[in-house]
């Protein structure tokens, strides 16, 4: 869990991290990047494959102090291959923080704001009805059968783990059990999961990250 907060909170406590940002002039150049990795050493990530957009990075202010600490602190929660929880006051800016890492290095990034409402077919996909004179996965066209046809749809967290993708799952408090433990195989040790339509198994790629972010439990 990587706790995002205001820079009051955030320096006092942390002055051994922030010693390197005693200097705001210089910030910017607390992060190395290259073609290959982006962050500070030792907590470096690879880049992705995703163009990297000068106006996109440019609306991302990186060199205010505590968004320098937060953003090393995820950085050095991302050398380990597990999901990262942030947890912080609403408007503090973390899903600002992962917008702006993964425009820097490169990723695409998923955001799904997830309620008490949210299934998790919403997530994982579902079979949805295919229009007549419409064609399926096989190519082969649905205007000669009169019953309905069906034809499996991935969702957004699906085609993201497919792709290689990023994804941010939004207001993570507030999802409902079982979301949570149909994403329990995708988070854990097995990193996988399974679709029961389809009889498959998706193994989640290197690049494949996901981050959570939920206000703390007294303000809901």
């Amino acid at each position: 869990r990587v706790p995002v907060q205001h820079m009051e909170t955030s320096l006092i406590g942390f002055i051994d991290e922030t010693q390197m940002l005693s200097d705001t002039n210089h910030s910017l150049q607390y992060y190395h990047q290259d073609s290959t990795q982006f962050g500070t050493p030792p907590f470096l990530i690879h880049m992705g494959s995703t163009p990297l957009s000068i106006n996109t990075i440019r609306t991302f202010h990186m060199n205010a102090p505590t968004t320098c600490l937060n953003l090393r602190r995820v950085l050095r929660a991302m050398q380990l291959s597990k999901p990262i929880l942030l947890e912080g006051s609403p408007g503090v800016g973390k899903t600002s923080l992962i917008s702006a890492l993964a425009a820097a290095s490169g990723h695409e990034l998923v955001r799904i704001n997830l309620s008490e409402q949210t299934d998790i077919t919403d997530l994982m996909g579902c079979d949805l009805p295919v229009p007549k004179n419409s064609t399926t996965n096989n190519n082969e066209s649905n205007s000669s059968g009169s019953a309905p046809s069906f034809q499996w749809c991935d969702g957004a967290f699906l085609r993201a783990l497919k792709a290689g993708h990023w994804v941010l799952l939004d207001e993570l408090n507030l999802a409902s059990q079982s979301v949570l433990e149909g994403l329990n195989s995708c988070l854990d040790h097995r990193a996988q999961v399974y679709i029961p339509e389809l009889d498959r198994t998706y193994n989640c790629p290197a690049s494949f990250r996901v981050f959570g972010a939920q206000n703390p439990m007294v303000q809901g």
